[in-house]
């Protein structure tokens, strides 16, 4: 799971294909792999929990929560990803059952509010209405 992670922060699609169980490869829209992971900033992966997927089993479970940004807001992608143990003894993707959100940042107790006209808090250089505020 880390690996295909670390894959989508630099770009690299041909390996995320490539980890792909055989029977998954032709719905796989590289095209679309690809954009997504050229728009993100990447931020972080957190592994909530995992099933099997050790040494003698043949498959195995990962849940967890990739957070990057994108147009401007901060999003987490939770997936829980089913793999498969191939005949080679790699692992591969076998599927996944995801939902994002949408984390908007909290203003810490006795903040100021942001004005529509204000810099962006998020460090983006535009006027707040133009960015998070959207």
């Amino acid at each position: 799971m880390r690996s295909r992670y670390t894959a989508y922060t630099r770009g690299d699609i041909g390996y995320i294909a490539a980890t792909l169980a055989a029977d998954q490869r032709h719905a796989f829209d590289a095209a679309a792999a690809k954009g997504w992971a050229a728009r993100a900033t990447w931020l972080s992966l957190r592994i909530v929990s995992t099933a099997r997927g050790q040494i003698g089993d043949a498959d195995g479970v990962v849940s967890f929560v990739a957070t990057y940004r994108e147009a401007g807001k901060t999003i987490e992608h939770h997936e829980v990803s089913q793999f498969r143990r191939d005949d080679d003894g790699a692992w591969r993707f076998v599927a996944g059952d995801t939902r994002a959100m949408v984390m908007e940042p909290k203003r810490p107790a006795g903040a100021a509010k942001v004005g529509r006209n204000d810099p962006c808090p998020c460090g983006s250089g535009k006027k707040h209405k133009f960015c998070c505020a959207r």
